[in-house]
């Protein structure tokens, strides 16, 4: 009979790791947000590159100018800076399909809604309505986040993030856990 170890994000090795990388992600976007906030979104790309993707809300003001994390090895991390009336009024550090629980969850979820338009993955998901619909400035797609909390209001925000084709029928879903944050969030 062999034993098992449990090293993963249960464990308390895989605990205290998650707490020392939520400390950092805290600090980090911290100091981000306390150099960005009020500033014009140039000052976020002067300091963070060229965003991989610029999402301006449907039906109202605010855009997300999202970018890659430096050094992030394994390319899941995101900081996404939110816009208001020109300025920064927010920046968080995001990670997406985090966990191998993340991962399986995304999987049924992908089941449920590719190919389906909002309405119909709206219905699918049994989430509510979402949270935001934003259009992409730099593809044109549409996309839409949920609250995908297994418990809705309980814990760090997690979303899941529909992203629909030209066509409007939904080609990506992932699930994105806000790690940290400064000012303000679209939840």
């Amino acid at each position: 009979m062999g034993i098992a170890f449990a090293v993963g994000c249960n464990s308390p090795v895989g605990l205290a790791v998650q707490m020392v990388g939520k400390a950092v992600d805290d600090v980090d976007t911290k100091n981000l947000g306390d150099e960005l906030i009020g500033k014009s979104p140039k000052d976020a790309d002067a300091k963070l590159g060229h965003p991989l993707n610029v999402l301006a809300q449907v039906g109202g003001s605010q855009k997300w100018r999202v970018y890659m994390v430096a050094g992030d090895v394994l390319g899941n991390q995101r900081y996404v800076v939110q816009i208001s009336n020109g300025a920064i009024s927010g920046v968080s550090k995001a990670k997406i399909d985090a966990t191998g629980i993340d991962l399986a969850r995304k999987m049924l979820l992908d089941q449920k809604v590719t190919g389906k338009t909002p309405k119909e993955c709206e219905a699918a998901l049994n989430m509510g309505s979402p949270l935001l619909t934003v259009r992409s400035e730099t593809t044109g797609n549409l996309n839409q986040l949920y609250d995908a909390r297994v418990i809705g209001g309980v814990g760090s925000p997690k979303y899941a993030r529909l992203r629909f084709d030209a066509t409007e029928h939904c080609d990506e879903v992932l699930l994105v856990d806000v790690s940290a944050s400064a000012g303000k969030t679209p939840s």
